[in-house]
């Protein structure tokens, strides 16, 4: 059973709801409803986007019904005065990127749920070859390009990420800026309901759908014309599918349903109707406030600031601009009334001095600096730009040691938002690529048919190894590190002390916490037959030293018996009667 494929390759035929009556009952009007609901529900958010996309974020985001979101090339930045913002959200971006999905290093592994599995390392192996297919997949896509477009919207609350099967990378990912979805949550939190509003030309939705399945109207407008320009508004819902069953074949019966259609078009007319096996679109959020669907992010915290230091930054430009070009008074000969108050402005008075300043400017410039500079450190603290600088920003001469501590210090004031981030965003993007990949039968079935089998009853689980999660796991190295030294320490007095260590549950969790892959690590029945055979060595080498020594010792009393009895056979008649030798 394959779901739809929206990247590289047209959709199945279009479904009318006549067609589907035998095999699905299928109405379209209470999904409209829901898709009114839900944009009617996120227009109360909105006036906060925009307010955070005019004065922080000015080139983030497409909001419907914005004329100048539908040109690109009109300039969005007009209430911008000061960078801070934008350039503490590039920064922040860049280091939940480094720090959660790292593109240079593995940032997850999987394992097994069931903790007898763990030790068996040839079922370790099949997964470190099943990671390594998974991270190729995600570096060779869009993924890392795809993911950081979503980091750069957190400053709104959420960043919705599509995940999509394809036919020449496997995977393909679809980040959807603010202002263009809407969504709600399920019974247990996470985002369950999603849909899209957007736009595309008629040739657009020929390349996507194909031309069988396109209205009419779309047909004659490609066939008679360019069909280039993007007016025709389209619609995508996915949701849980409540005609899912698992005994029938076809998309549409999957766990969650997927339904494209032109606003305004007949109720019975749909551009695809599909399904999908997992949820397609995880959803990053950043804080979350009861059962909310959306989310807050840094935009939201700094809006305050961010506004007053465009109004700062304004005053500061206008007072360097007066203590240059003051307002000045000349002859008004030429009959000119009215006070003019702008940089360089004239007021024209009845006087016989040369022209001279208005007034003069006694503002304090430096002072003004210090409070710009005050409110651009509230932006970077709301952003989390400070955090993520800490690094450049130490003195050269620490430590590792010193500079780790201070890393995971500062890294655990995001620990809420690496959770939910790992929960609700990171997991569903492995869940999802992995299943995608299995059912494209992408990772190598093992030899052996018990291992098989293994693989398709028992539950994975995800551990993620970025930076950010080491940090947090970071107090439990150390603690382990810490008892560990002190051990040593008291084996100098009393070595008898190193056996209250059980040194291989030890080295079984420090591995588990540092994420090292399972193929360096034997399992514990490989260790312990390792130590078995150097038990049996050891005894036999001393078995063999024992004899030697023995034979050593010998060796005298046999030449010593040897020559006794040589001088006996020689005459001796003392010898002769010890040994038994009678005299012939």
């Amino acid at each position: 059973m394959q779901e739809q494929i929206t990247q590289g390759a047209r959709l199945p035929p279009l479904i009318r709801a006549s067609d589907l009556a035998a095999r699905i009952e299928l109405n379209r009007k209470p999904i409209e409803q829901t898709v009114q609901q839900l944009i009617e529900k996120r227009h109360t958010y909105e006036k906060r986007w925009k307010a955070i996309r005019d004065y922080q974020l000015s080139y983030v985001g497409a909001f419907d019904g914005v004329d100048d979101e539908t040109n690109g090339g009109n300039r969005k930045d007009t209430n911008v005065w000061h960078n801070c913002a934008w350039d503490s959200n590039q920064i922040f971006a860049a280091g939940v990127m480094g720090g959660l999905t790292p593109p240079s290093r593995k940032w997850f592994r999987l394992d097994f749920a069931n903790t007898e599995l763990k030790d068996n390392s040839d079922l370790g192996k099949i997964l470190d070859e099943r990671i390594d297919i998974l991270a190729d997949v995600l570096e060779k896509s869009n993924f890392y390009t795809a993911v950081h477009s979503c980091y750069l919207e957190l400053a709104f609350g959420q960043a919705p990420l599509g995940i999509f099967p394809d036919h020449q990378y496997g995977v393909h990912f679809v980040p959807y800026p603010i202002g263009s979805y809407a969504m709600e949550n399920g019974p247990d939190g996470t985002v369950q309901t999603f849909c899209r509003r957007y736009k595309m030309s008629a040739a657009q939705l020929v390349d996507k759908f194909g031309m069988e399945n396109v209205p009419e109207n779309i047909r004659n407008e490609v066939t008679n014309g360019p069909g280039i320009k993007a007016d025709h508004t389209v619609i995508w819902y996915v949701g849980a599918n409540r005609h899912h069953d698992p005994q029938k074949i076809g998309s549409f019966h999957l766990p969650y349903l997927s339904v494209y259609y032109l606003e305004g078009s007949p109720e019975d007319e749909y551009l695809h109707v599909g399904g999908f096996h997992e949820w397609p679109v995880p959803v990053a959020r950043y804080l979350i406030t009861g059962n909310e669907s959306y989310g807050k992010g840094p935009g939201w915290f700094a809006e305050g600031d961010a506004k007053i230091l465009h109004l700062l930054e304004k005053d500061k430009l206008t007072m360097v601009e007066l203590s240059v070009k003051p307002p000045v008074v000349v002859d008004d000969s030429l009959g000119i009334k009215g006070i003019n108050l702008v940089p360089g402005g004239k007021t024209f008075v009845q006087q016989k001095d040369a022209i001279t300043p208005l007034f003069q400017v006694q503002g304090n410039l430096d002072h003004l600096r210090e409070v710009v500079t005050d409110v651009t450190t509230r932006i970077k603290r709301a952003y989390s730009a400070d955090l993520f600088m800490m690094l450049d920003q130490q003195e050269k001469s620490m430590t590792a040691r010193e500079v780790l501590e201070r890393t995971q210090e500062k890294m655990n004031i995001l620990g809420p938002v690496v959770q939910r981030m790992q929960f609700e965003f990171l997991g569903r993007i492995i869940e999802r690529v992995y299943n995608i990949l299995d059912r494209a039968h992408m990772f190598p079935e093992p030899e052996d048919e018990e291992m098989a089998e293994i693989l398709r009853d028992q539950e994975l689980k995800i551990e993620y190894i970025s930076p950010l999660a080491q940090a947090q796991k970071m107090s439990g190295l150390v603690n382990i590190e810490q008892g560990v030294a002190f051990l040593a320490q008291i084996a100098q007095f009393n070595q008898d002390i190193l056996d209250k260590m059980n040194w291989n549950e030890t080295i079984n969790r420090y591995f588990d916490m540092l994420g090292a892959p399972a193929a360096i690590k034997r399992t514990d029945d490989e260790y312990e037959a390792i130590q078995q055979q150097k038990q049996e060595m050891a005894a036999k080498q001393q078995q063999m030293q024992e004899a030697a020594a023995m034979a050593q010792m010998a060796a005298p009393a046999a030449q010593a018996a040897k020559n006794a009895t040589e001088a006996a056979q020689d005459g001796n008649p003392a010898l002769q009667q010890l040994f038994g030798m009678t005299q012939v």
